[in-house]
């Protein structure tokens, strides 16, 4: 199992095939005895908006003005990003996949 310290991966641009999801904005972990494991990244500007509670008010301002695009949160699993390299993480399925995750609230 692989050690990566939070910091190096905190705000950077998830790629996938060439493009960027957004970045990681919240890192989801759950208890495993003493240690602590990671489950989940959320990834995108509405993950900014959940890590900040304010969802419902970024929600509304980002459709205000016009900003709400399809990348909005992505829940991405442990297991689907490669963060070998944790200066570009990378996507380890397509984007349309992690709606099969739960994943992707495109803005819809």
């Amino acid at each position: 199992m692989a050690n990566v310290n939070l910091e190096h991966l905190a705000g950077r641009r998830v790629l996938t095939q060439g493009r960027s999801i957004g970045h990681i904005e919240e890192v989801i972990a759950e208890q495993d005895g003493d240690d602590l494991v990671v489950t989940e990244f959320h990834v995108g500007i509405f993950a900014a908006f959940e890590r900040l509670s304010a969802s419902a008010i970024g929600t509304a301002l980002l459709d205000f003005f016009a900003l709400r695009r399809r990348e909005g949160l992505y829940r991405i699993p442990w297991d689907k990003l490669d963060i070998s390299d944790p200066a570009q993480p990378r996507l380890l399925c397509s984007d349309d996949e992690l709606a099969g995750f739960g994943g992707a609230d495109r803005g819809k």
